[in-house]
């Protein structure tokens, strides 16, 4: 009698679990939905079907209207909807109905993405009135470049089952992307094949960060671009990661997606990938605050969008440089002291190493700037 009963609590105890399913599973399907019609959005746009496009960002707004930074399966994504409404609409004409979209995406979660379509709206006569400052500088004021921008090259990328005339289209068409930003010194492919073959470095390997970090040190760049190429249904998958020479750590990665192998639809691809690369390394300026030995402390933390592998370039300000008719401070003398790769970040601060010194030794109280 006793495993009768048992029997009958298993039964009903799987009963409840099943029903539980039922009820649950079609919420927590809904709850994902808002990221589903964000990404078929994505891929539309990749397509150039900007109408339709527009109506899935549409769809995902109304499930969740905030952009930003977000979770997914335990996973951070980009979510910013309001923003790919507005370059929508650019694309489409409609420029108020941009500006509107992107200035609600700048107020939510500021992106270097929909600061540089205001600038486009600016340009056709549609200024916005609530723009802030860019997002992409710290506290301290003075030039947006010291020193050198950070130097990086593109390896081959990896053909996976695919013809290797097409990692070659994607590794070209990357090269003119990254060049097009203005943001990077791109070191050419003609000159980086001479450098491999003179230093007699192969290329075996490619996908490994130590390897890319090695090879992007024999060549002297500050960062390597390394990824892969993959059929994906009609189309391909590109996943591109740059991978920084000095620690061989990943700074970031990103991945598109190209509907078929037609030049057009991997360019657009590339000029994703390349614009969230851009977005992930935001100018950022800062202080020196402490300084033990090569070992700097800085102020510049994970609250300001600073990632382990970021290159600084530590400098000195010096006296100023004023106009002799008017009086007008114009500058000041830049005194570069060296440079410096971030080890470690907290909310508020990022430990660095001086790994390339070219004048005095850093003090407390000495400025800083991402490469």
């Amino acid at each position: 009698m006793g495993e009768v009963e048992y029997g009958k609590g298993q039964d009903e105890e799987v009963r409840m679990k099943k029903s539980l399913v039922v009820i649950l599973l079609p919420l927590l399907l809904f709850s994902q939905d808002w990221y589903r019609y964000y990404k078929l959005g994505k891929s539309k746009m990749l397509e150039g079907s900007w109408s339709l496009a527009a109506s899935y960002f549409k769809k995902a707004l109304a499930l969740n209207p905030e952009d930003g930074k977000t979770h997914v399966n335990g996973k951070e994504v980009d979510y910013y909807p309001h923003r790919e409404l507005g370059v929508c609409y650019y694309l489409m004409g409609k420029y108020k109905d941009a500006l509107k979209e992107l200035e609600t995406s700048i107020s939510m979660s500021p992106s270097s993405r929909a600061e540089m379509y205001l600038k486009k709206l600016e340009k056709k006569g549609y200024k916005s009135s609530t723009r802030p400052a860019p997002p992409t500088s710290s506290t301290p004021s003075g030039p947006v470049q010291i020193g050198e921008r950070l130097k990086i090259a593109v390896l081959p990328f990896e053909t996976k089952g695919m013809e290797s005339d097409l990692g070659e289209i994607v590794l070209d068409k990357m090269i003119t992307t990254l060049v097009e930003t203005e943001r990077f010194e791109v070191m050419e492919r003609a000159q980086l094949e001479k450098i491999l073959e003179e230093q007699k470095l192969g290329l075996s390997g490619i996908l490994d960060p130590s390897t890319a970090a090695r090879i992007g040190k024999g060549i002297g760049v500050d960062a390597i671009i390394t990824g892969s190429v993959a059929k994906s249904g009609l189309g391909i998958s590109i996943d591109a990661r740059l991978i920084d020479t000095e620690t061989a750590s990943i700074i970031t990665s990103r991945d598109a997606y190209a509907p078929s192998k037609s030049v057009e639809k991997i360019k657009r691809a590339l000029k994703e990938i390349v614009d969230e690369i851009v977005e992930d390394l935001p100018v950022l300026s800062g202080y020196v605050v402490s300084v033990e030995d090569t070992t700097i402390y800085v102020d510049i933390g994970s609250l300001k969008g600073i990632k382990k592998g970021r290159k600084l370039v530590v400098y000195r300000e010096g006296e100023p440089i004023k106009n002799p008719i008017t009086g007008e401070v114009m500058g000041h003398k830049i005194d570069v002291l060296g440079e410096a790769v971030v080890l470690e970040v907290q909310p508020k601060l990022s430990i660095c190493a001086m790994y390339k010194r070219k004048g005095g030794l850093p003090q407390v109280g000495d400025k800083v700037i991402t490469k």
